[in-house]
């Protein structure tokens, strides 16, 4: 019985120590305050200039700009300034004009982000 309880107590630490090290990695390079998402990028855009090829972007905003991050390395920033819609935003997005990112929307926010090149 008593091996049993040490078993459990073992397991049970180490699922809360597993837990507390995702939302660590989740939270790596977001401050308080920051908006992020995940954004997947279906053909080439640009932003500030940058080209951001086909992928899996990390998107982090601040109050003053935004951050597309690939495989933990910032790839592209572009000063942004926060603006009010409509309604909240049903899913991340990317707002796009002649291959040049124009506004980050985010899902469940009803303001968005108007990129200030």
């Amino acid at each position: 019985m008593l091996r049993r309880s040490k078993l459990f107590v073992t397991t049970a630490v180490a699922g809360v120590l597993l837990i507390m090290a995702a939302a660590a990695h989740a939270s790596a390079g977001a401050k308080k305050g920051d908006t992020a998402t995940t954004l997947d990028v279906l053909s080439t855009v640009s932003l500030a200039g940058t080209q951001l090829k086909p992928g899996s972007y990390r998107v982090t905003a601040d109050e003053t700009k935004v951050t597309f991050a690939l495989n933990g390395k910032v790839v592209a920033e572009a000063a942004a300034q926060w603006k009010d819609g409509k309604a909240k935003a049903q899913f991340s997005a990317i707002v796009a004009t002649d291959g040049k990112i124009k506004q980050i929307r985010f899902a469940g926010k009803d303001r968005y982000l108007e990129i200030t090149e």
